[in-house]
């Protein structure tokens, strides 16, 4: 393998690892902006299940 191609890979390899943890980011923010508005609809703190379903219904349309 020529230094070229592997330092394509390696560059190609750490931008997926950095957008995989932007998006595992992105999805824990979702669910704790889930986590909170259920709180406060519900007066008590949600079941994973309970947020889990009410994310899953507010991108239903999407």
């Amino acid at each position: 393998m020529n230094t070229d191609n592997k330092s394509e890979q390696e560059f190609e390899s750490n931008l997926v690892e950095e957008n995989d943890s932007s998006l595992e980011a992105l999805v824990r923010q979702e669910q704790s902006d889930a986590q909170k508005r259920l709180r406060e609809e519900l007066g008590r703190e949600p079941t994973q299940e309970e947020a889990d379903r009410w994310l899953s219904e507010q991108t239903e349309g999407y």
